[in-house]
């Protein structure tokens, strides 16, 4: 079903600033379901906050990035953007808003300037834009080194010559794509998931200098990467658990902070073996995310 404005006369949103978001009352269901994957959820994020949304596996994370994004419209309650139903939005000047790097980013056969000028496909490639893009995240250090630079075609289906990029590399070309798209509301769903903990650090680095003066939301496994945020919204079986800043979290001695406990555990063990068991020290310190899921929370 195509998603459109719910007005004759849609409204344009305000481009170039913060946006405040809010949920009230909203559940969702996909079609032909009867279990609600959000549950009667009410969560407000400022203009040019940082939200962080942690939890398990199916606890509803990445569905309320699709209503936010509208990409589903909820089954019950309402999202508003700066006071309005996101509904009653022009679709393509909404989605023009938001900046979003998903786990699974998109990987052209292309160059690798029209892999990061993709950000923004409404206007004219800008290799300048291009390049300081590339600059800001860090993978200007691999593009220059490669022999055609920006005009390196990527992957081998439809050139023998493409050069494969790492899954690093890859990582940093869709943080260079999201700067060059300069989105006010910026989205990343789990894209360092495949990531070890020091390249996720270089990541989230990148990204504390592109949210800048954004609205940004971001979900990841790490609860490390969760301190930099705002507001932690600790989500369970589609419903918000916990809320606050990552302190009074830790102070409430809840779910979060438990889980921040178990991580503790894991990497003290990690340290243990490292100096007994390499092999298996290295395992618990690069895969804390797994062993955090593992558990229950």
């Amino acid at each position: 079903q195509t998603i459109k404005s719910t007005i004759d006369m849609p409204l344009i949103p305000k481009t170039h600033c913060g946006h405040t978001i809010e949920l009230k009352n909203v559940s969702f269901k996909y079609p032909g379901s009867s279990h609600c994957v959000i549950k009667n959820m009410n969560l407000t994020i400022k203009a040019g906050h940082t939200v962080a949304l942690v939890g398990l596996n199916g606890a509803g994370k990445t569905t309320l990035i699709k209503l936010i994004t509208r990409l589903y419209d909820p089954t019950d309650g309402v999202i508003f953007l700066d006071g309005h139903d996101i509904r009653e939005y022009d679709t393509k000047a909404l989605y023009k808003l938001y900046g979003i790097i998903f786990q699974d980013f998109g990987k052209y056969a292309e160059s690798v300037a029209d892999n990061i000028a993709f950000g923004n496909i409404a206007s004219k490639k800008q290799i300048d834009k291009v390049k300081n893009a590339a600059r800001n995240s860090g993978a200007d250090i691999f593009i220059e080194k490669m022999l055609l630079g920006y005009d390196t075609p990527l992957t081998k289906y439809f050139e023998s010559t493409g050069t494969e990029l790492s899954v690093g590399q890859w990582q940093k070309l869709s943080v260079a794509r999201a700067f060059y798209s300069d989105s006010d509301i910026l989205i990343l769903d789990e894209p360092t998931a495949s990531l070890d903990a020091i390249a996720e650090q270089e990541i989230y680095s990148q990204f504390d200098k592109l949210r800048k003066g954004k609205t940004s939301i971001f979900v990841s496994h790490r609860l490390s990467s969760a301190t930099i945020a705002d507001t932690v919204v600790v989500l369970e079986n589609g419903c918000v658990a916990e809320m606050g800043t990552h302190a009074e979290l830790m102070a409430l001695k809840g779910k979060y902070e438990q889980s921040h406990v178990i991580v503790k555990v894991i990497q003290w063990l990690g340290c243990i073996f490292l100096l007994s068991i390499p092999a298996i020290g290295s395992f618990f310190l690069l895969a804390q995310p797994l062993s955090v899921a593992a558990l229950k929370w």
